[in-house]
């Protein structure tokens, strides 16, 4: 079940986080860290109402953050709509649940939440290195509409039209 989280679901949610900082870096893949994302900013999106949860028998196995907020260099790509659009931010399962299809739900529940809001398209950013992950947002219909720069690197911007 995916559902808008709450003040309870912080320190799953942070759990889940920690072991996918893990994963990742473990897999070679260096794109988050102790200063992003963290607790703070869990609790930031969870008090604004903008962080969603997947839950199976009471544990948090996947977390998103939904909102309209992107970061300026956004500003200096080529996207295909106008406003409005809503940003998937921070979209991560906990390892042990990867590989079950729950990436693919939250991005359906970020799609169906995007409809009913009346958004024109979805945006987010993908760290280029995570061959994963950008690899699923191809299948699922999005399009690289360029990259930017970020602390870590490079990351893949990436859009669908709603």
């Amino acid at each position: 079940m995916i559902r808008k989280a709450i003040d309870d679901d912080t320190l799953q949610a942070t759990q889940a986080l920690e072991e996918v900082k893990k994963y990742m870096l473990d897999q070679g893949i260096d794109q988050w860290d102790q200063e992003y994302p963290n607790a703070k900013i869990l609790i930031d999106d969870i008090e604004r109402g903008e962080g969603f949860v997947f839950i199976d028998h009471g544990e948090v196995l996947a977390y998103m953050a939904l909102n309209e907020l992107c970061d300026e260099e956004y500003n200096d790509l080529n996207w295909k709509t106008q406003t409005p659009f809503l940003i998937i931010h921070r979209l991560y399962v906990k390892p042990t649940a990867q590989g079950k299809g729950i990436s693919s739900k939250m991005i359906r529940f970020a799609e169906e939440f995007a409809i009913n809001n009346h958004y024109q398209s979805i945006r987010f950013d993908a760290f280029s290195l995570n061959e994963t992950a950008n690899i699923v947002y191809l299948k699922k219909g999005y399009e690289l509409v360029g990259t930017v720069c970020f602390r870590k690197g490079i990351f893949n911007c990436y859009e669908k039209n709603m």
